[in-house]
């Protein structure tokens, strides 16, 4: 009997996980609200945008740039709200990026143990930060080998220091290897859906905003990022309260990384005191 009793244990236990599995693939059903988190990317240089954006709902993510004079000022206020942190790491792009003038980038072709070197200044000026996203970066996250010694660095970071990041592929070119080669190294990781402002106008800013909810509603769940443009914060002032009545649910961006093969979870939110 008891070896009789421990196969239909197993037995129900794999019932239970290929059902907890198909309810975590299920789109949206009205008792399964449509989940969307939003990301506001490239803060730390204007403060008058930056602290409106500290005034949005709490679940909305800052994804603060390490370069940035108001960094360690931004990121001490942001957690201090509970709301969460991300380092909005620069990299190199194809047609365009910051590296020559505003931001330090992580060069393709450096070894992992600079790059973790890197990465723990940027945890220094981008304090409680508990997730990575890229700037830029179309050049750097398409190619392998860079994305497989950024992946195997943030690895490092954590068993040299401690520090534990998630990983938020901007996906700012198609073909960015990002979240797959994060989630093949065991990191919790997701990608970015919908870009809310890549045209500013507020009419180009709300066709955005409803493809964002058709997607989450497609779906089950999706990432918008943003910007600290005036629009796009008064649109997202206007419009995050209303999510409710339209039967969908702003979260914290850490609640849709996907668990890493290797199951480890998302790291906890570094709480200011």
């Amino acid at each position: 009997m008891p070896g009789q009793t421990t196969s239909i244990l197993r037995h129900l236990d794999a019932q239970v996980l290929a059902v907890a599995l198909i309810l975590f693939c299920l789109p949206a059903t009205a008792d399964q609200p449509a989940r969307v988190a939003v990301v506001i990317d490239d803060l730390g240089y204007l403060q008058t945008n930056d602290r409106r954006v500290l005034g949005l709902d709490e679940r909305v993510a800052v994804a603060i740039i390490p370069d940035g004079p108001l960094a360690p000022t931004l990121s001490r206020h942001a957690a201090g709200q509970q709301r969460e942190v991300l380092i909005h790491m620069p990299l190199p792009g194809i047609l365009h990026d910051d590296c020559k003038y505003r931001a330090t980038c992580i060069e393709p072709q450096w070894t992992p143990m600079r790059m973790a070197a890197h990465l723990q200044w940027a945890t220094q000026r981008v304090e409680h930060a508990i997730g990575l996203n890229n700037h830029q970066g179309s050049r750097f996250t398409t190619d392998g080998d860079a994305v497989n010694r950024l992946v195997g660095s943030i690895d490092l970071l954590e068993r040299l220091h401690g520090t534990r990041l998630f990983v938020l592929d901007s996906y700012t070119v198609p073909g960015s290897l990002l979240k797959q080669q994060a989630r093949k190294a065991g990191l919790p990781s997701g990608r970015r859906h919908v870009f809310l402002d890549h045209d500013p106008q507020p009419e180009a800013i709300a066709k955005a905003w409803k493809s964002l909810i058709a997607v989450a509603r497609e779906r089950g769940s999706a990432i918008a990022i943003g910007h600290p443009h005036q629009t796009t914060v008064e649109f997202l002032e206007n419009h995050i309260p209303r999510l409710d009545e339209q039967g969908v649910e702003l979260v914290p961006v850490s609640h849709l990384m996907e668990p890493s093969p290797n199951g480890l979870p998302v790291p906890p939110a570094d709480r200011a005191p």
